[in-house]
């Protein structure tokens, strides 16, 4: 196998060249470098915190973006403020900022409303101690408690990020979404009447100002890792509605599977549970649907990679961000993702942002913003990004270099070169993993045959990682897979002798309670 024989990979034009192959599969259009666009980017934080003023410089001076596109306001240091307040202390602020620096030119649309059909500005970096939602109007006196219970055309409930995105155009009625004219687009840098929000926010000021460093980074190097699928079954439990939400995660698995990043799939009911070994490679997690944080996301010793990119699906997911341990983008945060995608209020599953749609274009090349809402369908709504909206580590590169990760990027490169031959691409990575001595090529090769329902084949690549990983913890999730790899296959009675003797090697290993609440699962069905 040309190339695979030398510990020093030419990944520079190989590389390059089928990425641009799959990501034009994808997409159609090569998106824009995030390098043009600090001038289109506005930077709005609080006057009234003093992290908030100091994260915007830092933020604005990493980035190249002008000193003239910083705007402070000065508004609640809560999380939660009321309509009023956001009109008063940030809509007409921002508005005045936009006559008074000539940064659009507004014209009533065929509805007589005001939009904006040019502007200067395509970005927006919410800062660190902004607001963070608009709180429901429903009366004191109603049996409404709730934003929830309010149907999507009577709530005028919001995430501040979602009203800034669409403060350009001018509605007399604000109860309820509005579509978005970016969804669903393949153009990079939005529409004129839109404005693309990110916050780079989180726990506390130490996690929003590494949201800035990590994007910065791995932009650099490029992601490289493996991703985490947790999928739910929803639809047997609660109905068909709920089959969408699966179904958004299953492309994506699909989307990964063609790119070359390798993919654990969890098809339990139940979450990935405690203790899953997952190692320290995952990039990408996508899942659902608990209110709170459980299972790894919750044990201070598993961290997210360096860039990774989370989100679990629930209404709630970003009801508050001060948090490391309520909800989930707070604790995705303090686990080291670098952009995550939430929701502060109730948004209905279909109103949502949708994973699959967001995985295409994040994956094409397109900066978390554009990527956020190109996969949002309304504004004024109940999502929020976390992140640096100009985060963008899968653009294509001209100079991808060998040495780090070479074992992730030698699995990628096999992949897309030789998806139309199998048993050519099976042979390569094979002898990729010898010469490299690599137990992560092997593992991923058994969860591409995995993937493709060659339960046998796989489960002889995963022994074969298995003898080359020195750590326990990765070891562990081998035995893990293989025994799920037997269970898929219809062989149970050897999936539950691996994990048998999985609890025996592994004895006393943190990983010992997923082995167990693993068994308990299989043992249902």
């Amino acid at each position: 196998m040309m190339g695979f024989d030398q510990r020093i990979i030419d990944f520079n034009l190989s590389l390059t060249l089928l990425f641009f192959c799959f990501l034009s599969s994808l997409l159609g259009k090569e998106p824009l470098g995030n390098s043009q666009y600090p001038s289109a980017t506005l930077v709005i934080y609080n006057q009234n915190v003093g992290d908030s003023r100091k994260l915007a410089a830092y933020y604005a001076g990493k980035r190249n973006v002008p000193f003239e596109n910083l705007i402070g306001l000065k508004c609640s240091t809560e999380e939660i403020i009321t309509r009023s307040e956001y009109k008063k202390t940030i809509l007409e602020p921002l508005r005045k900022q936009f006559d008074a620096n000539g940064w659009w030119e507004r014209k009533k649309d065929s509805q007589g409303n005001l939009r904006a059909v040019h502007t200067k500005m395509k970005f927006a970096a919410i800062m660190f101690g902004m607001p963070l939602k608009i709180q429901s109007t429903v009366s004191d006196s109603s049996k409404q408690k709730s934003s929830t219970y309010r149907g999507p055309g009577e709530n005028d409930a919001a995430s501040i990020d979602s009203e800034v995105a669409c403060f350009n155009m001018d509605f007399p009625r604000l109860n309820g979404a509005v579509s978005n004219p970016y969804f669903r687009s393949t153009d990079p840098g939005g529409t004129p009447d839109i404005l693309l929000t990110s916050r780079i926010d989180g726990p506390n000021y130490v996690t929003a100002k590494r949201l800035i460093d990590d994007a910065i980074a791995v932009e650099e190097s490029g992601l490289w890792g493996m991703a985490l699928i947790d999928i739910a079954n929803l639809h047997k439990e609660k109905g068909a509605a709920y089959k969408i939400g699966d179904d958004w995660l299953e492309t994506c698995n699909g989307f990964y599977q063609k790119a070359g990043i390798p993919t654990l799939v969890d098809r339990f009911s139940a979450r990935v549970p405690k203790g899953f070994p997952l190692g320290k490679d995952i990039i990408l997690y996508f899942g659902w649907y608990t209110q709170n944080a459980q299972g790894p996301f919750v044990d201070p010793a598993f961290q997210f990679k360096r860039g990774a990119v989370a989100a679990h699906i629930h209404s709630y997911s970003a009801s508050t961000l001060r948090t490391t341990l309520k909800n989930w983008s707070g604790p995705l945060l303090s686990r080291g993702a670098c952009a995550v995608l939430g929701n502060v209020y109730e948004p209905f599953l279909q109103m949502s942002t949708h994973l699959d749609l967001f995985n295409a274009r994040f994956l094409a090349g397109f900066t978390f913003a554009e990527a956020g809402w190109i996969a949002t369908p309304v504004f004024s709504w109940m999502q929020v990004m976390i992140g640096d909206p100009l985060y963008q580590p899968f653009i294509i590169k001209s100079n991808i270099e060998a040495g780090k990760d070479n074992d992730y990027k030698a699995f990628s490169i096999a992949v897309l070169r030789w998806a139309s031959e199998p048993k050519k691409l099976i042979s390569n990575l094979d002898k990729a993993a010898t010469s490299l001595k690599s137990g992560k090529i092997l593992e991923a090769t058994g969860l591409l045959m995995m993937s493709k329902g060659k339960y046998k084949d796989a489960d002889e690549m995963l022994k074969k990682a298995s003898l080359l990983y020195t750590n326990s913890e990765d070891q562990l999730r081998v035995c893990l897979l293989r025994a799920q790899g037997k269970m898929r296959g219809g062989d149970k009675v050897s999936a539950m002798e691996i994990l048998s003797n999985a609890v025996k090697d592994f004895k006393g290993s943190p990983g010992i309670d997923a082995v167990r609440s693993i068994s308990e699962q299989m043992k249902k069905e």
